[in-house]
């Protein structure tokens, strides 16, 4: 919380209620307000002026400066405040965040999921289904699913990488699942075992080929979701992370490498390059020619070709065609 004064010269939030709200994600209630001292016109001169802002009924908190954040960012800094404001409103251990919002609570990417709701499955008897958007589901957890993460009660991220990927794509579910296995191999066999009690939910058979198909080896959402698209264009497996030198050392590692075709792909998510750095704009060209001085076809993809599929497997398949035309 700032901490500070506002044009009116009232303190934005005293510290009593910060201590309160700083345990809740920087959500508090209109009960938690008024309890810390402060009236109840004073709570709706504050949400009037901007000084707070209602994040649901009855739930509040300071406003978040997010403008500098990317957009994805900033969802996931929304949905966390939401998923604090739902269960700040709830009776105590009567729920448990789940689902995607549990994957967000921990940390996991969240790409391809839809985050306009928050997930809770029910400690209680409380029924399912979706009520003031939030998304109530019914299930048995034992003791071993549920932890504690900000504060909440949570699933464990093995728990609520299984049902998740129960109700997305496959290429969503894989850019978990890859995430999953470069966070804990142990983990990914929790994941397992979760899969084997819920076989017969909907969405079951998706997930498990997404969790058999996963390689921690893709360092990034991108990396799953070119994977997944060479997959589905009926590519070779590829080699992932492979080290390439030449006469004078190191020359890099690579993202992709197709060995019987000479043939390497690299994800460029731009993101190294988003300084503007010339150095590094001519280290990647010298990098990129040492690798075809090698041999090697080199086809590059960024983020926006993975809406064009049809478009990137032609490239690799050219790039296929060009190694053998040389080779023969």
């Amino acid at each position: 919380m700032r901490g500070g004064r506002s044009g009116t010269d009232a303190w934005v939030v005293n510290p009593k209620l910060a201590v309160v709200a700083e345990k809740q994600g920087g959500v508090f209630s209109r009960a938690q307000a008024i309890g810390c001292g402060y009236t109840l016109e004073q709570v709706r001169e504050r949400l009037r002026d901007g000084r707070w802002e209602r994040i649901r009924h009855g739930q509040y908190a300071e406003p978040l400066g997010l403008a500098h954040l990317a957009p994805w960012d900033q969802k996931l800094h929304r949905h966390r405040r939401q998923v604090h404001a739902v269960v700040n409103s709830k009776r105590p251990d009567s729920v448990a965040v789940s689902h995607q919002s549990a994957l967000v609570l921990h940390g996991l990417p969240v790409w391809g999921l839809e985050l306009a709701e928050v997930h809770l499955t029910r400690l209680d008897n409380f029924r399912g289904g979706l009520a003031g958007g939030v998304r109530h589901h019914r299930g048995k957890l034992t003791a071993g699913e549920l932890t504690e993460v900000q504060g909440l009660i949570t699933t464990t991220w093995p728990r609520a990488v299984a049902e998740t990927a129960c109700t997305t794509s496959f290429e969503a579910a894989v850019v978990i699942a890859d995430a999953a296995v470069r966070r804990s191999q142990s983990g990914l066999e929790e994941v397992h075992s979760v899969l084997d009690v819920v076989e017969f939910w909907p969405g079951s058979p998706t997930a498990r080929a997404a969790v058999a198909f996963a390689d921690g080896r893709s360092e990034s959402v991108g990396e799953s979701r070119l994977r997944v698209l060479m997959h589905n264009q009926g590519l070779p497996a590829p080699l992932l992370q492979v080290d390439f030198s030449d006469s004078t050392g190191f020359v890099g590692r690579v993202d992709f490498y197709f060995p019987e075709y000479r043939t390497v792909v690299e994800f460029d998510g731009l993101v190294k390059y988003s300084s503007g750095s010339a150095e590094a704009l001519v280290e990647e060209k010298r990098r990129e020619d040492r690798l075809r001085a090698l041999g090697l076809e080199v086809v590059r993809v960024v983020w926006s070709d993975l809406t064009l599929p049809g478009q990137v497997g032609e490239r690799i398949r050219s790039a296929f065609a060009r190694a053998a035309r040389r080779t023969a």
